[in-house]
């Protein structure tokens, strides 16, 4: 009974002593910079794109494109509009919405603009510009790497910012992360029943289709 009493009281100690040395770590304003490992704020990012002759992307165009979309953050949370500048570009633009639009954008989110006359030719088809709002997070990296190995203690960084970063990276709309949401209802009685069932061995087979028989 000593022994486990002894030892819980020393388990108590280190945890103490861990929390103070994270504050100690963090400085006196740690709970107000709990956070800083990630900011939630809006962008809107733009590329102008090139069509080839066979009425597809140039490669090039292609590949700005996706690096675009992929840092704009889920495409169910993107407010898209394309705005075609030349009659070939007008063209694509139907192509490239429904293309968008079976990836998982809304279709209140996407706008395609008409085509613009101008006086002089461009060297761009048409114009992609994303709005939404992202999860901004810095590179959690040893803040002075040339003293790490010397004075790790003071190297190393803000305590807890990558497990911040990767969590804040995770979330599927940002928006929760300034202000969450209130949890949706939920059927008590077939969750349960559910667990039941398990437990009682009263599992319902998966269906399985043979289609040798066909």
């Amino acid at each position: 009974m000593r022994v486990i009493t002894f030892t819980i009281a020393i388990l108590v100690l280190l945890s103490g002593c861990d929390r103070t040395v994270h504050q100690l770590r963090n400085g006196p304003d740690s709970s107000m910079r709990q956070n800083e490992s990630f900011s939630v704020k809006p962008t809107a990012s733009s590329i102008s794109l090139k069509v080839q002759p066979s009425g597809s992307l140039t490669p090039s165009s292609l590949s700005g494109l996706n690096s675009l979309l992929k840092n704009q953050g889920r495409l169910s949370n993107q407010t898209i509009r394309i705005q075609p500048l030349s009659e070939q570009g007008e063209q694509f633009a139907q192509r490239l919405g429904q293309s968008l639009l079976e990836l998982g954008v809304q279709g209140e989110s996407l706008f395609i603009q008409p085509l613009v006359y101008q006086e002089a030719e461009t060297a761009w088809d048409l114009n992609v510009v994303s709005e939404a709002i992202i999860v901004v997070t810095p590179d959690c990296v040893i803040e002075d790497s040339t003293t790490w190995s010397v004075k790790p203690f003071d190297a190393v960084g803000t305590l807890g910012c990558a497990n911040r970063s990767n969590i804040a990276r995770m979330v599927v709309n940002p928006r929760d992360l300034i202000r969450a949401r209130t949890l949706d209802s939920a059927d008590g009685i077939n969750a349960v029943g559910a667990v039941k069932r398990y437990h009682e061995a009263d599992i319902t087979p998966l269906l399985d289709i043979d289609f040798n028989e066909d």
